[in-house]
């Protein structure tokens, strides 16, 4: 019996084996449509036969667009002007005209030099290189109230104030100051 069950074993095997082996060997072929014809799967397609499609004529123009920009920047950092109306504390010169112990003599005096200023011609100012009138103070300093003018950084530029100053007030001289300057 055993040996029955091995013969029967040992021909199914076989029969799957020639199955296979015949099985491989009967593929699919391509037909043979004759002499001098190229097999339509290893023919690559070429278009430009039957192609007659122009795209030249479809071109894309790209619209035309107005540049605009919208910024929150200042104008003054535009222009480079970023440091225009700094204030600046500087050690500087001013032309003192008066002093006194009267704090009323020395407000008429402040009031002098104003009405003075505002009667000379922007002529006058130019002469002496000035464009505008300066500025005039009014500062008490322990004991005595000080009316003077000008806000300069430089001595000579002081020097010149107080010559064209001279021609109307009787004691002018150049003194160090702390001075405001705007740029």
């Amino acid at each position: 019996m055993f040996h029955m069950f091995i013969r029967r074993t040992q021909l199914r095997v076989l029969l799957v084996l020639a199955t296979v082996a015949f099985g491989a060997c009967s593929g699919p072929r391509s037909p043979d449509l004759g002499a001098g014809v190229p097999d339509p799967v290893t023919r690559r397609a070429d278009m430009s036969e039957v192609e007659t499609f122009d795209a030249e004529a479809y071109r894309d123009v790209p619209p035309a667009t107005e540049i605009s920009v919208n910024h929150d920047v200042p104008d003054a950092l535009l222009q480079s002007r970023a440091d225009a109306g700094i204030v600046q504390v500087l050690d500087g010169y001013r032309v003192q005209v008066f002093s006194s112990l009267d704090g009323n003599e020395a407000v008429q005096a402040e009031e002098d030099v104003k009405t003075w200023w505002n009667g000379l011609t922007p002529d006058q100012l130019a002469e002496y290189g000035l464009s505008a009138s300066p500025a005039v103070y009014n500062n008490y300093k322990l004991p005595l109230y000080r009316v003077r003018a000008g806000d300069f950084t430089r001595r000579s530029d002081a020097e010149r104030l107080m010559v064209l100053m001279a021609s109307r007030f009787a004691t002018v001289f150049v003194v160090p100051d702390k001075v405001t300057i705007r740029r």
